[in-house]
């Protein structure tokens, strides 16, 4: 299927399904906090941090702040994994190799001398080419903007550099993130398959050692489809955690800023540095707690956890597999499974159809300009998305926002008989490249509609397919509640479903 006709028969969709309340609203999100906590639960944060994860973030962190390695020591080895393996996977676009060795020598020296800027003093770590780095090109991975070059950081990433962080390059993404495939990049555990989009190029990153963290988004899937399909960890946050200043809009009332990295915890020590309002994003709210990496390792007995059964129709056998020896692994720590009937299988056609709507029609208001002048520079693929979304009457815009906070409200409620859902991230591995336009709507199935309402949601490898490709299990919590998922993430982590293999999965 192509996009043209993709979008299309989602504004078909919605055109079918407008709702008939007069008294229904739309559901611009605004203000996170809004939806409420859900079911309680009574946990404090652990006394003591989690296991690092080695070669991950905190490992990074603390071998430099013990003397056992060096900034510099650390980028070189980075930029050497980027160097031997970026021409075959295409996970940057470019490398800043002489800018990074520079700012690891200034920070060794402020080590030696006593000085610490943060939790990620030397770390290396990659960026999502539409968030914007002071004097590197943001290009969205798009012949489109070849003439923008911003002149400060993103909110997110002044705060990755202020905590020490070294931005080794800015990593490839589906053109304007407007896709699930990442078609240029190749998928680390296979390259003849795609990574997921539209992170695809961070993912690629954080699986092969190129950098132990990244900073992407996600609008409707874009960060935990490649995190589920590459291996590792993708984290979306509540919607205004993280804040979007300087990130290249795709859609104002559904982009997340979202870390990604090789473990719960190191997605959760990126968080802490991170989160936090930011006045230059109206959208953005206060970071409730002081640490997210503090709920890494609590006990999750007593928890309930939710599974929406629909989500589970038309799984992959392995995927199906592998998710049910998760499920009986959280059984095992005394966590409460309950099969639900909600979201249901037409909610998560409704979610798609109508997220795609709303994130296209918003898209298409911010492209205008390009569109007028510079359509010939875009794929085909992104153009006719855009090009169909501008055609969309407004009341049908208007009918996606409602339908929208039906379903907020629906789940707020079902928020308050379980404390998280757990589903598969996607239905199926990794597609091969030739074929992945036929999975387009397969792979976003499970994640959208949790982006589309702004709660939290993290996607964490759970096991392999026969082939030895990654499979992805995703949890999701009421809004701002993110602690939960920190803490579900790591006990599935614990069971060791997965071994990361953040060196060299997939290339001899």
């Amino acid at each position: 299927m192509n996009t043209r006709d993709l979008f299309r028969g989602a504004a078909e969709w919605v055109a079918r399904h407008t709702l008939v309340d007069l008294d229904a609203r739309p559901g611009f999100i605004s203000r996170a906090a809004a939806a409420g906590p859900g079911l309680a639960w009574t946990c404090s944060p652990a006394t003591r941090p989690p296991a690092n994860a080695p070669g991950g973030v905190a490992d990074t962190a603390q071998s430099i702040r013990q003397g056992e390695t060096s900034a510099s020591e650390v980028v070189e080895r980075a930029l050497a994994r980027i160097h031997a393996l970026d021409s075959r996977l295409r996970a940057f676009v470019v490398t800043l190799d002489a800018r990074a060795r520079r700012e690891a020598e200034i920070l060794d020296a402020e080590a030696r001398a006593g000085h610490w800027r943060g939790l990620l003093h030397g770390v290396p770590v990659s960026i999502k080419d539409v968030i914007h780095v002071a004097g590197v090109p943001t290009t969205a991975s798009s012949r489109v903007l070849d003439d923008l070059v911003p002149i400060e950081d993103a909110a997110a990433v002044a705060r990755l550099r202020a905590a020490g962080a070294i931005v080794v390059g800015k990593t490839e993404t589906h053109e304007f993130a407007l896709g699930v495939t990442t078609p240029q990049s190749r998928n680390p555990w296979d390259p003849t398959r795609i990574p997921g989009g539209s992170t695809g190029g961070s993912a690629i990153a954080v699986a092969t050692g190129m950098a132990p963290g990244a900073l992407g988004t996600d609008t409707r899937a874009s960060i935990r489809v490649p995190a589920a399909l590459s291996g590792v960890v993708g984290f979306k946050p509540t919607f205004g955690l993280v804040p979007t200043h300087g990130v290249v809009t795709l859609s104002w009332s559904m982009d997340h800023c979202a870390p990604m990295a090789g473990s719960v915890g190191d997605a959760a020590l990126l968080l802490d540095v991170v989160a936090g309002r930011d006045p230059r994003d109206p959208n953005s709210v206060e970071q409730p707690v002081a640490s997210y990496r503090a709920w890494a390792g609590v006990p999750v007995g007593g928890l309930r956890v939710g599974v929406p059964a629909a989500t589970l129709e038309g799984a992959e056998p392995d995927v199906a597999r592998a998710f049910e020896v998760a499920l009986d692994g959280l059984r095992s720590l005394d966590v409460s499974i309950e099969i639900l009937d909600e979201p249901s299988a037409g909610d998560l056609e409704m979610t798609n159809a109508a997220g795609m709507v709303v994130s296209r029609c918003e898209a298409a208001t911010l492209h205008r300009r390009f569109l007028a002048e510079r359509a010939d520079r875009y794929t085909a693929e992104t153009l006719a998305q855009l090009d169909e979304a501008s055609r969309l009457p407004a009341s049908l815009y208007l009918a996606a926002q409602r339908l929208r906070e039906a379903f907020r409200l629906r789940m707020a409620r079902l928020f308050e008989r379980v404390h998280a859902l757990a589903l598969p991230t996607t239905l199926v591995t990794a597609p091969r490249v030739e074929e992945a336009d036929r999975f387009l709507l397969v792979l976003s199935r499970n994640c959208t509609p949790w982006s589309f309402i702004g709660v939290p949601a993290v996607s964490i490898p759970c096991g392999r397919s026969a082939g030895g490709l990654p499979i992805g299990l995703q949890l999701v919590a009421p809004a701002l509640e993110d602690v939960r998922l920190v803490a579900l993430g790591s006990a599935v982590e614990s069971l060791g479903l997965w071994k990361a293999e953040l060196a060299t999965p997939g290339i001899s």
